[in-house]
C-alpha cells in the first residue's frame, strides 16, 4: 500500500464553543481553553430557518479570506496601505472586483479601509502574510484545495469515491512539499499539547510513523536528551524534515526512514511509537494491521499513541470529528474517523491494552496502549 503523509488538521478544522460542545466519554480534559472559539453548531437540533439559512451561508466568508490568500491581497499590502486600483494593477486583478473584495476582507475585520486605502490588521500582518514568521499561509492554500474537494461532496456520497485531482484547480496542486509545509505551520503547537500531556521520563527510543515534517520528533528530542526518534514518511516529505531538523539543531538524533508502514521493517525495541492525525486516513481493516505490526515493534511496556479526532459511540459528536470524517470521505479512499471503542478492538487485537483516553483540544484526543502494563503511569494525571 503507497505510504502517504498524515493529515495534521488539528487547526485547520472548526474550533467549536467549548459551553456547546458534549463532555466527551474520556478520562481526562486537557482542552486547549486559550485558543479564540467560533461559534459553531453543536449536534442539537436547529430550531428556525434563521439558523439553517446561516449554516447554508457560511461558504462566503470562507472564501473571501481564501481568495484573499491565494491572490495574495495580504502580501501586496504587507506594512502600507493601498487602494483598491494599485492593488488590481500590481496583481493583475479586475480593479472593481478588487475593490469589491476588499471592501468584503474589511467589513469581515480581515483588512482596515481608511481614507479609500486597504491595510492589514495586525493579526493579518501576522498571519496572513508569506513573510511572517507566524505566517498560516501555507495552510490557508491547503483549505483553498479542501474547499474544492467538498464542493462535490454530493457526487461523493453518489459514489462512494474521493474527490479526484482531475476535478480540481492545477494551480492548488503544489505536490507534498507544499503539503508539508502546511502541516509545518499548524504542527507545531499540536506538538508541543501531545509533549505537554505525556509523561515522557524513561523513553529512549521512539518512532513516528507519517512524522511529516518531523515536528514531534523534533519536540520529544529536545525535551529528552536521552532519547533517539525515527521519522517513517515517503521521500519527498522527508526532504522537509530535514531542513526542519537541521534548522533545529537535531539532526544527529532523529533518523529519517522512507518507508512503507504496512510493507516495510518498522525495527523494534521502541518505547513509544506514535500516530498522529494517520489513522482517519485509512480503512479500520488497514489500521487494525498497522496497530499488530506496532505492538511487535514495542519494547516490553511499550506504549503506542494514537492521537486523532475521536467520535462517541452514535458517531454524529463531537461535531468537529464528525465534520472531519466528511473531509475524509472527500479526500481518502475509505478514510474515516473511529471511536474509542473501535480503536480499543484494534489494541485487543495486537495484544495492547488500553491505558488511557484524554482530550488534547475540543478535537482532538489521545489514546494510548501499553504492551505491558508496568506499574506507574504514562499519561500526566491518569
Amino acid at each position: 500500500m503507497p505510504f502517504r503523509l498524515r493529515l495534521e488538521l488539528d487547526i485547520l478544522t472548526p474550533v467549536f464553543d467549548p459551553q456547546r460542545l458534549r463532555s466527551p466519554a474520556t478520562a481526562g480534559e486537557g482542552r486547549d481553553v486559550s485558543r479564540k472559539t467560533v461559534p459553531m453548531p453543536d449536534s442539537s437540533p436547529l430550531q428556525t430557518f434563521e439558523e439553517i439559512e446561516a449554516l447554508a451561508h457560511g461558504f462566503r466568508p470562507a472564501q473571501i479570506l481564501l481568495a484573499g490568500v491565494r491572490l495574495g491581497i495580504f502580501d501586496a499590502l504587507g506594512e502600507t496601505a493601498r487602494g483598491a486600483n494599485e492593488l488590481g494593477e500590481e496583481l493583475s486583478l479586475d480593479r472593481r472586483a478588487a475593490r469589491i473584495l476588499c471592501d468584503a476582507l474589511a467589513g469581515a475585520g480581515l483588512l482596515r479601509k481608511s481614507s479609500g486605502s486597504y491595510a492589514n490588521t495586525e493579526a493579518g500582518r501576522r498571519f496572513l502574510c508569506s513573510a511572517s514568521p507566524e505566517s498560516r499561509v501555507a495552510s490557508l492554500h491547503h483549505l483553498g484545495l479542501l474547499y474544492q474537494r467538498w464542493g462535490w461532496l454530493h457526487q461523493v456520497v453518489r459514489t462512494g469515491q474521493p474527490v479526484g485531482d482531475g476535478q480540481l484547480d492545477p494551480a492548488l496542486l503544489s505536490g507534498k512539499h507544499s503539503f508539508a509545509r502546511a502541516m509545518a505551520d499548524i504542527g507545531r503547537t499540536s506538538a508541543v499539547q501531545t509533549a505537554d500531556a505525556l509523561e515522557l521520563s524513561g523513553v529512549r527510543r521512539m518512532l513516528d510513523i507519517g512524522g511529516g515534517p518531523g515536528l514531534y520528533a523534533i519536540e520529544f528530542v529536545r525535551r529528552l536528551p536521552q532519547l533517539r526518534a525515527v521519522v517513517l514518511d515517503d521521500p519527498e516529505t522527508l526532504e522537509v524534515a530535514a531542513r526542519n531538523l537541521k534548522e533545529a539543531g537535531v539532526t544527529e538524533r532523529v533518523e529519517l526512514r522512507a518507508g512503507d508502514a504496512w510493507e516495510d521493517d518498522l525495527g523494534s525495541g521502541y518505547d513509544l511509537i506514535l500516530l498522529s492525525n494517520f489513522v482517519h486516513i485509512y480503512p479500520a481493516a488497514d489500521n487494525r494491521r498497522l496497530v499488530e505490526r506496532c505492538a511487535r515493534a514495542l519494547a516490553s511496556g511499550g506504549r503506542l499513541v494514537i492521537k486523532d479526532f475521536l467520535l462517541e459511540a452514535d458517531r454524529t459528536s463531537p461535531a468537529g470529528a464528525s465534520l472531519f470524517a466528511v473531509q475524509m470521505l472527500v479526500s481518502t479512499q475509505g478514510g474515516d474517523c473511529y471511536t474509542r471503542e473501535e480503536i480499543r478492538g484494534w489494541f485487543e487485537a495486537a495484544g495492547l491494552r488500553l491505558e488511557q483516553v484524554t482530550a488534547l483540544t475540543a478535537q482532538s484526543s489521545l489514546i494510548i496502549g501499553r504492551l505491558q502494563i508496568a506499574g506507574r503511569p504514562w499519561l500526566k494525571g491518569s
